[in-house]
């Protein structure tokens, strides 16, 4: 563990970030004083002492967590401490100084939660967005907002916002609440509220038609033809034949995809489910990933990188541009991976197979596919009585 020996300032300590080992900052103002920071970024105020003698041990004595307890408030109790044991004899150990807390604001907690979800998940920084449009509450104590407070603001945008987003919203807001009670912050305590009903909205399943996909792929072959090698033809291709997620599909590797077994191995830090899993390659996404290689695609280890080797970060304006020249409506990247479930599940196959190969998490999600399936409730129940 390491000890470094500073004059702290509350921006040191308001600056200092985890590393892959804890440490300490030791105030050179106080003797004893000093921060400790955790490898999940919990921060606490330490008073290090000698035990009154005979004994003259050498103990550390936890003060208070560095997130609501400020630099010049821990100097002042560690000052309290150090004069009970010098004066009084009394080891720190024995006593409590009741910490001087101060309610923080819910702004003041966003704030304090930031670095730890988005150093914890993946979509930590859509959290804290949608946290900052709490608007309404961002200046009143994080105390003050209960259960009833929320319940209240969800019912005055029942009509104005979808329940979906209501939903995200309030969820993200009681995660916060649920981390905060457990750092221990003043007048912070979890609450739970139970989801409003998807009602006012309707699942639409977006897949292309026979005609839809050849103006695509005429569309991409022209646009490789004008520019010359392009990566957006081969990730379309495996895109439809795998139906991975964009996010997964531009953190790939060249050594993810083994030719050999035909198999792509997606690793659990590109997967939105945070677990691995091997896909298996049909063979135009082999052909496609072949001639991409053969091409000189993926220079700097990634499949689709940018132009200097980094990883790519989107395909959002380049895959417009070619749908409006095919006179494609409607239509995203993700709407690839309903494509490939939805011809899964025209051709026929299980739904418990699609689920596997769409990583989903539970049944629920593939049900979606389920009446594209051709004649699957009339073969059911034919097997009873044809």
């Amino acid at each position: 563990m390491c000890m470094t020996l500073v004059y702290l300032t509350q921006a040191i300590c308001n600056a200092a970030v985890p590393r892959e080992r804890r440490y300490d900052l030791r105030d050179s103002l106080v003797r004893g004083l000093f921060m400790r920071v955790e490898v999940s970024g919990r921060k606490t105020w330490y008073l290090c002492y000698r035990t009154p003698s005979p004994e003259r041990r050498l103990r550390n004595k936890k003060i208070a967590s560095a997130l609501y307890t400020q630099l010049a408030v821990a100097r002042r109790m560690a000052r309290e401490y150090l004069a009970r044991l010098y004066l009084e004899r009394i080891d720190p150990a024995e006593v409590s100084l009741p910490a001087e807390r101060k309610a923080v604001s819910l702004r003041a907690l966003i704030d304090m939660y930031e670095p730890w979800v988005c150093s914890h998940q993946k979509s930590g920084s859509v959290t804290i967005r949608a946290l900052r449009l709490f608007d309404k509450f961002m200046d009143m104590p994080a105390c003050a907002l209960d259960r009833d407070t929320v319940e209240r603001w969800r019912s005055e945008n029942a009509g104005r916002l979808k329940r979906a987003t209501i939903n995200r919203r309030v969820a993200a807001l009681q995660a916060l609440f649920a981390w905060g009670a457990k750092e221990g912050i003043p007048g912070v305590s979890a609450f739970r509220l139970p989801k409003l009903a998807q009602t006012d909205s309707k699942v639409v399943t977006r897949f292309l038609s026979d005609d839809e996909r050849a103006r695509l792929m005429s569309e991409l072959a022209a646009r490789e033809g004008r520019s010359g090698p392009d990566y957006l033809m081969p990730a379309v291709v495996l895109s439809l034949n795998t139906g991975i997620r964009k996010g997964t599909l531009l953190g790939l590797r060249w050594e993810d995809v083994d030719f050999a077994s035909r198999t792509l191995r997606l690793r659990a830090e590109i997967m939105k489910s945070g677990r691995d899993a091997v896909m298996p390659l049909n063979g135009a996404a082999l052909s496609a990933l072949s001639a991409w290689r053969e091409k000189g695609g993926g220079r700097g280890g990634f499949v689709f990188p940018m132009d200097d080797g980094s990883r790519r970060r989107d395909t959002a304006h380049a895959f417009k541009r070619v749908l409006d020249k095919a006179g494609i409506k409607n239509f995203t990247w993700h709407c690839l991976r309903h494509d490939f479930a939805s011809q899964l599940a025209m051709k026929g196959v299980p739904m418990h197979i699609i689920q596997k190969l769409m990583c989903h998490g539970s049944m629920a999600m593939t049900q979606r596919y389920a009446h594209l399936s051709p004649n699957s409730l009339e073969e059911a129940v034919r097997r009873i009585a044809p």
